[in-house]
């Protein structure tokens, strides 16, 4: 259960997002895709940055895709530039999301990567990050500060308590969805 409703990170999603494309915020739906909103790649560091600063989270500088396919190896999860079941699978379970549509038939990887750029994506990819990122001191239990380089000092003890790196955090969510994968064929 995250410690802020999808609604509560919309709201302070969206002007950061209408900020760096200069758009009314009223246009940042779950709905939109920041490419159809005027999206480049200098604007998603911007956004990035952004959603950092405000969210005191460590967004991974790679997808969830990239990650798991360090995991699984290349060719398990997406060949010749589309996705395998496997592949599908794995997006269904980070991305529920997305709809069934989206996963069915050929899913090649530009739409995969047109998913990535789904507003209501960005939305529980933050959600996910809050989550993973202690909220009281490891020390003593007290309230933590602001992020800082990456680090959040306790207000209470003065203890500096690191952020988790998102591409830790994703890299455990592939390794746990592996195992439970592999539990679950087994049986």
């Amino acid at each position: 259960m995250s410690s802020l409703s999808r609604a509560e990170i919309l709201a302070r999603l969206a002007p950061i997002i209408a900020k760096s494309l200069h758009i009314d915020a009223a246009r940042v739906t779950e709905d939109a895709y920041l490419s159809d909103l005027g999206a480049e790649s200098l604007d998603l560091i911007e956004i990035t940055m952004g959603i950092e600063e405000a969210f005191d989270i460590w967004v991974p500088e790679k997808s969830i895709l990239q990650t798991a396919r360090e995991v699984y190896g290349e060719g398990v999860l997406e060949k010749e530039g589309v996705l395998t079941q496997e592949g599908k699978d794995l997006l269904r379970a980070r991305m529920p999301e997305l709809s069934a549509e989206s996963l069915s038939g050929e899913v090649t990887m530009s739409a995969v990567n047109r998913e990535f750029m789904r507003v209501s994506g960005w939305v529980r990819m933050i959600e996910s990050f809050v989550d993973a990122t202690p909220q009281v001191c490891a020390a003593c239990g007290g309230p933590l500060g602001r992020a800082l380089a990456y680090k959040r000092k306790c207000v209470a003890c003065g203890t500096e308590n690191a952020l988790k790196p998102g591409e830790e955090v994703n890299k455990r969510w592939v390794l746990d969805y592996q195992a439970a994968t592999a539990r679950s064929a087994a049986q």
